[in-house]
């Protein structure tokens, strides 16, 4: 659930950047004394898409109020320097928490980190029965402990470079205020942020070097938790924002509540886009957002088009990076659900193994993509099914579900004469593998 932002602590938030304003929040963070615990490697599948997965904790200071910080961080394979974080922050409860590391999972964002040498970050702030506030408000502990963890992973990783990049942030209720304060602290850091359900209470006024930063609100039209922070608010910021020209969006998902629902389908290729158009193509200075290119929707008709082609004031419209998201904007705000434009490719390496009487053993390959992540499949035995085999796909708070994969089917009715294939697919169809026939276990 999100957190309802009490007055004291809105108050402690003020008060605390006074106190360390005239030091700096970076040199605040520095001098902090106390150590770093050593990271862990954690043993991830990789039987689908090759990487290393590692893990830390950040115990906190007495002075933080945080319970506990748990962070995992995934990298591609064979990557020399990674070039930017995908940071998600899962949202307020024990319940959100419990699947936060799994963020590093999944497969569909892990293509997107592939493709453009990023690493992927889930993190985990259980609140038990305290404030939601404790972790969602970065004065707190919550940011400190975020630096640490980059730190930590630098060390164990062998990549260094992680204490420098850029971050791409996604959050989600509480995470998408935590998102947003990040955006204030380091704003030259940040290659964009989503905002998904929230984000925008610390959003007070308008802040010209803000207005150079993409931020996508992700809205739930049904949502009723809090209205006026998962709604009211970030309209309003969004608003303020568009009037300084600022490459903001608002996107409210049709038919939704406070559940993420289809948002990564417009999240990602968001995401995908910006990275083009921002990266550098050596060091971590990100280059500024041309506003005379992209594509705006109107938030009244839903129509979009060109900046140089739009109807009405510009200023009032959402602004989107290119027209595959400005479409894929249109259905989110209009239907709730985003079409997909391509379907999987086929799977690959199928092997058929008799392992038993009656028992074959199917395994195959799969390279989840942007679009589909790990799409679901449909196994046939005699190009006749037998069973649909499903995907990776993603709970409440868009972390994966399930967080593991591994690509094989046992058929305990198998013939001596049969012959398999595996097909995989979407709403635009299905692509199927070539059948191929059982071999016998050595």
């Amino acid at each position: 659930m999100k957190p309802i932002i009490k007055l004291w602590a809105i108050l402690g938030l003020a008060i605390s950047i006074v106190v360390v304003g005239r030091m700096g929040w970076k040199k605040w963070l520095s001098i902090r004394p106390d150590p770093l615990p050593s990271t862990v490697a954690v043993a991830g599948d990789s039987s689908i898409l090759h990487g290393h997965y590692y893990q830390v904790s950040i115990p906190p200071p007495k002075e933080d109020n945080y319970q506990s910080a748990d962070y995992r961080i995934w990298i591609p394979p064979d990557v020399p320097t990674i070039r930017g974080l995908i940071v998600k922050q899962h949202g307020c409860g024990d319940a959100e928490a419990a699947t936060g590391l799994d963020h590093a999972n999944d497969l569909q964002w892990q293509a997107l980190a592939i493709k453009h040498q990023f690493a992927l970050l889930g993190t985990k702030f259980p609140t038990g029965n305290r404030p939601c506030e404790d972790w969602a408000l970065i004065n707190y502990g919550s940011g400190a402990a975020f630096v640490k963890a980059l730190h930590a992973f630098a060390l164990q990783s062998q990549h260094p470079e992680l204490e420098r990049v850029p971050w791409a942030l996604w959050g989600h209720s509480g995470g998408a205020d935590w998102a947003t304060q990040m955006l204030q602290q380091y704003p030259e850091r940040i290659i964009a942020v989503i905002a998904a359900r929230g984000g925008a209470f610390n959003l007070l006024g308008s802040n010209p070097i803000l207005a150079n930063i993409p931020v996508l609100f992700a809205l739930g039209e049904q949502d009723r938790v809090l209205v006026k922070e998962t709604h009211d608010l970030p309209i309003q910021a969004f608003q303020r924002y568009r009037k300084l020209a600022a490459p903001w969006s608002l996107a409210i998902e049709a038919q939704a509540g406070h559940e993420t629902g289809d948002t990564r389908l417009l999240a990602i290729p968001y995401l995908d886009a910006l990275f083009t158009l921002r990266l550098p193509v050596s060091g971590n200075d990100l280059r500024s957002i041309d506003k005379t290119h992209g594509w705006l929707g109107n938030l009244v008709t839903r129509k979009i088009a060109p900046v140089d082609r739009f109807e009405g004031n510009q200023l009032e419209a959402a602004w989107l990076p290119n027209e595959e998201t400005a479409r894929k904007w249109q259905q989110y705000v209009n239907t709730g659900k985003i079409s997909p434009i391509q379907k999987p490719m086929a799977p690959t390496a199928l092997t058929a193994t008799s392992i038993a009487p009656m028992t074959v053993l199917l395994t195959w390959n799969h390279r989840p993509d942007l679009e589909n992540g790990l799409p679901s499949f449909r196994i046939y035995r005699n190009n006749s099914l037998i069973e649909t085999w499903k995907g990776q796909g993603h709970n409440f708070g868009d972390a994966a579900d399930p967080p593991k994969m591994v690509l094989e089917f046992q058929d305990k009715k198998a013939t001596l004469d049969a012959s398999y294939s595996v097909g995989a697919f979407n709403d635009l169809g299905e692509s199927i593998s070539q059948p191929i026939q059982p071999t016998k276990a050595r």
